[in-house]
């Protein structure tokens, strides 16, 4: 191993000293003069052991030691502090893997016990060890095994010295109650696209113009002008609708960009205080704790970070630019409104305004859209027209 030590020589003219090592072949670097008495020398560890077993009148303290023996020797000089900060990990590392409270979260008493139960006969309760990820998974589907008349869906989760017990119970689904014979009707107002229809009556067709609230598929069964019978319509209507979005968007643009270099960092918290056993990137995010290896919140924790190294962009933008942007983001507003099935037809600016600081943008969209409502039909009716 490359270890090293660098020594101060104290004495009357110590380059006498020099001349001895190297008749002994004890070879050094880095000789610097530290005043008329004293030099220092950088020499390897094993010609430092000769060194001190030499007889000689010149006093030899050392300086620095470089390579893995300064952690051998700071173990050596400090072992009694070494010792307890082992033994307090230890003691840590036992305290977080005993469970000192259990926590049912669910609102009824009946089933917050009946976990309880279940745990305690698993050998899960307080004042016991903690049981690692595989007990609890096991124990989580054996109870839902064995009550699967009564628990819907159980997750035990450790946090620190707690674990948290959260339940579903199970709920028998109630009958479904008879729908309504009822109509189709507009949701909103737009141009009709397509209409799907299993039952009813079509009152409508491709590129009619409804108002909220017309009536597209008819439950009414009618013949010679009188209501004969009447279904459910069942049935889909889609249309062309209309959006007009405001939006603003500064001409300052800073984003953050999330980089492709990602890395896992070892994080020591002691006392709240967070070290890392790497170097952090100066711009980063925290994505996700890999594994926690043992957790005592408050005190000591040991876990595994995943990093992602961020970059900040800033940047002045014209006008156009700005606009495209607004554009893009009043796009993204309609999107998040709008199900798999439905799409934007077409979008234009309609006007925009901008200051020293900001954009300010109107968009109309034109979207594809289902408009399908419902509405009962009316009990009794008579001498309905078309």
């Amino acid at each position: 191993m490359n270890n090293y030590v660098i020594i101060k020589v104290i004495g009357k003219k110590p380059i006498l000293f020099i001349n001895k090592l190297l008749r002994l072949n004890i070879y050094y670097d880095k000789y610097n003069v530290l005043s008329n008495d004293e030099i220092s020398l950088k020499v390897s560890y094993e010609d430092y052991l000769k060194i001190i077993n030499l007889k000689t009148i010149y006093e030899i303290k050392v300086l620095k030691y470089i390579g893995p023996i300064k952690y051998k020797m700071f173990i050596k000089n400090n072992k009694h502090v070494v010792i307890g900060i082992i033994l307090c990990i230890i003691n840590v590392m036992l305290l977080s893997n005993i469970t000192f409270d259990i926590s049912v979260i669910h609102n009824d008493k009946k089933i917050r016990t009946l976990i309880l139960e279940s745990l305690k006969k698993e050998g899960i309760a307080t004042f016991r060890f903690t049981p690692n990820y595989e007990k609890r998974k096991y124990v989580k589907e054996k109870i839902i095994k064995e009550n699967k008349d009564k628990i819907e869906w159980l997750e035990i989760d450790k946090k620190g010295s707690k674990l948290i017990v959260k339940v579903t119970e199970r709920k028998v689904n109630k009958k479904i109650k008879e729908i309504h014979t009822r109509h189709i009707i507009a949701k909103k107002e737009g141009i009709i696209k397509k209409i799907v229809a299993q039952d009813g009556v079509i009152l409508k067709k491709k590129d009619d113009y409804v108002n909220k609230g017309d009536i597209i598929v008819s439950g009414d069964i009618i013949k010679d002008e009188t209501v004969k019978g009447q279904v459910v319509a069942n049935g889909v209507v889609y249309a062309e609708v209309w959006y007009n979005v405001h939006v603003s968007y500064p001409l300052y643009y800073k984003e953050i960009k999330y980089l492709p270099e990602v890395k896992n960092n070892v994080i020591v918290t002691l006392l709240n205080k967070k070290i890392s056993l790497r170097s952090n990137y100066k711009s980063m995010k925290q994505e996700k704790i890999n594994k926690i290896i043992f957790d005592k919140p408050g005190l000591f924790s040991l876990y595994i970070e995943k990093q992602r190294k961020t970059k900040t962009v800033k940047q002045k933008l014209s006008k156009q630019k700005a606009l495209n942007k607004a554009s893009k983001l009043a796009e993204k507003k309609i999107n998040k409104l709008l199900n798999k099935d439905e799409y934007i037809i077409s979008k234009n600016t309609l006007n925009f305004n901008s200051n020293s600081s900001k954009i300010e943008v109107d968009v109309f969209f034109k979207v594809y859209e289902n408009i399908t409502d419902y509405k009962n039909t009316d009990d009794i009716i008579e001498n309905k027209e078309e």
